[in-house]
């Protein structure tokens, strides 16, 4: 498989059109044209995943966290040259991945045993849109199928969404002009208006659907931004956990199921065995969300969470390790490249340079 065909399938797992403004995201090094047929999973482009990549006899590495985050005033860090001498491509999926319908989150409840209600933060980097067409009586399931078919209509766990409306159009022909109504009825054209939603990253193609599907020469067509957000997508999930656990059972819950040397446990003043009930979570560093949680969940699983973080909390916190709440995600990811038929290796956490290296001391 091309890596062109690749990264066409991504847009239908990871959208990159979701990773936030600042970030870097999609493919990093390589070319579209590239065969692949074996790829390396792995959260880090480190020297260590390079050479095991290689060795592996691997064309592409998926990482979580981009090779190339600031723009570069040389080719010099050996770990380019490497891949590049290799003809080893590097894609990487980071916050379009953080607030993918499947990303990085549900893997992370996935592995901890909870139940997602919903995301708490709709902040991704994609605008959301409305589009307003009008069409004669009658090519009104043509249209919907097709801008439905192109990705419009999208709204939280919900597909195929709009609304109709009848109305009377007007026109008058120029010089040049094909109308499909020749004679329109005491000057009007029964028309319906058809109304979607669509994400900025499906928003060209939708277009481009409607128009192929539409009769008029020039369909009467407007869309533009609007201020909320598509709920299908966001940083962080609300999830909920079976039977009666306390604080300090939740503690205990992440530690073992992540595999995770250490944890820091921030009670904020409640005893240990409060009862927790909903469950916050956000893989990687998830400090910035603590402030927008507090009324939303009995605790928060995060990671990188600083000194001041700690203190100004309201609300319990365990700080599970950046490194430990996204590791998860791998096996997502491995499973999209096996619905790719490529072979995935997977890089395990014992050979990556953080379960290495750092020792608890």
């Amino acid at each position: 498989m091309k890596i062109q065909e690749i990264m066409q399938r991504i847009e239908g797992f990871a959208p990159l059109g979701l990773g936030l403004n600042w970030d870097n995201v999609g493919l990093l090094l390589g070319r579209r044209d590239w065969e692949v047929s074996k790829v390396y999973i792995t959260l880090d482009v480190t020297q260590t995943a390079v050479e095991a990549a290689i060795k592996a006899g691997c064309q592409l590495i998926l990482s979580h966290h981009p090779l190339i985050f600031r723009a570069l005033k040389g080719i010099t860090d050996p770990i380019l040259i490497r891949l590049i001498q290799a003809q080893v491509a590097v894609i990487s999926l980071h916050t379009n991945f953080d607030v993918a319908e499947n990303g990085v989150n549900h893997a992370l409840a996935r592995q901890l045993g909870l139940e997602v209600l919903s995301v708490f933060s709709e902040e991704t980097g994609a605008t959301y849109h409305h589009i307003s067409v009008y069409c004669p009586t009658g090519y009104e399931d043509r249209i919907c199928q097709a801008a439905w078919e192109a990705g419009a209509g999208k709204t939280g766990n919900y597909h195929n969404c709009g609304t109709r409306h009848a109305v009377q159009g007007y026109f008058e022909a120029g010089e040049g002009a094909r109308p499909f109504v020749t004679k329109p009825q005491n000057g009007y054209v029964e028309e319906t208006e058809l109304e979607f939603n669509c994400d900025s990253f499906r928003l060209n193609g939708v277009i481009k659907a409607i128009q192929a599907a539409h009769p008029y020469q020039t369909p009467s067509l407007q869309h533009y931004p609007i201020a909320n957000s598509n709920p299908a997508y966001g940083l962080g999930l609300i999830c909920s956990i079976d039977g009666d656990l306390s604080l300090q059972q939740v503690a205990a819950l992440v530690k073992e199921r992540l595999a995770c040397p250490h944890t820091k446990l921030w009670t904020a003043g409640m005893a240990l065995d409060s009862p927790v009930r909903r469950i916050a979570i956000c893989g990687g560093s998830g400090g910035s969300l603590v402030a927008s949680i507090a009324s939303k969940a009995d605790v928060f699983i995060s990671g990188d969470i600083t000194y001041h973080t700690f203190l100004d909390s309201r609300i319990p916190l365990i700080d599970a390790g950046h490194f430990y709440t996204e590791y998860p995600a791998l096996q997502l990811l491995g499973g999209f490249v096996s619905t790719l038929g490529l072979e995935a290796q997977l890089m395990p956490a014992a050979e990556h340079e953080y379960g290495r290296y750092l020792q608890m001391v």
